[in-house]
């Protein structure tokens, strides 16, 4: 999937881990599913073959709510030097919230229900 698949407006955040031994993030929201009755679901948003992640926010009372996802398209990064040389293009997205901003640069996403 890419990330302008969804809208994430409204979506609150209520948790974020990483797996070290597969380089992915996972933010569990509190989804939007039906904006009109104000229904909520959890729902997972997977990013994988993380290589940056940067939380930009100040100190907030609450769990912080997705305002936007800015799509910065593809970047690419040069790690090492000579043989031991390896480039990574990734997808650079902000996730733009009402405590500030978060960076993600990751090779994949997927969005799914939660088993939380």
């Amino acid at each position: 999937m890419t990330i302008d698949d969804y809208s994430f407006h409204d979506a609150r955040l209520l948790s974020v881990t990483e797996n070290t031994s597969d380089h992915s993030l996972e933010f569990l929201l509190d989804f939007p599913t039906d904006w009109s009755n104000n229904i909520f679901e959890h729902r997972v948003l997977k990013f994988t073959e993380i290589i940056f992640y940067n939380i930009d926010e100040l100190p907030f009372l609450g769990q912080p709510t997705i305002l936007n996802i800015v799509n910065h398209g593809q970047i690419t990064k040069t790690f090492g030097a000579d043989r031991n040389q390896i480039i990574a293009i990734r997808t650079k997205i902000e996730i733009q919230t009402n405590a500030g901003n978060r960076f993600v640069e990751y090779q994949d996403c997927s969005f799914v229900n939660s088993t939380k």
